[in-house]
């Protein structure tokens, strides 16, 4: 939505409906800043109001709270790393604990799989 700075931004995200239509697609408003801490790649963000993002629809309006993705390069293995999630977030609307159990380790494991196959074609095309 914005580029606040090469490092800060602020983004309008939509997920999928999940678990089998049992979980309706959820959208976010993330204002976010990344950067390097050595050569570990850190980016924090939270939710936040943004008066030019899209208003509402028949989409629920998820938050996220303070929560920071951190990727480390792994010395033995130059094509693995470590990744870490920290993630607090309020779904909205009406969903059963039982369902947020299943449906969350589903959709992390889901995301991991999208940033390996990003990876491995960013790689094929000598961008890393």
């Amino acid at each position: 939505l914005k580029k606040l700075s090469d490092d800060c931004a602020v983004s309008y995200q939509v997920t999928s409906d999940g678990g089998g239509g049992m979980v309706s697609a959820r959208d976010f408003v993330y204002a976010s800043k990344k950067g390097y801490e050595g050569e570990i790649f850190v980016m924090g963000g939270k939710s936040v109001e943004y008066k030019d993002a899209p208003s509402p629809s028949k989409i629920v309006r998820a938050v996220n709270g303070a929560g920071c993705q951190m990727v480390t390069p792994r010395a033995e293995d130059e094509n693995t790393c470590q990744f870490l999630w920290l993630m607090d977030c309020d779904y909205k609307g009406w969903m059963p604990q039982s369902v947020l159990d299943i449906a969350m380790p589903i959709a992390q494991t889901q995301f991991i799989d999208c940033v390996r196959k990003l990876a491995e074609k960013l790689k094929e095309e000598g961008k890393f």
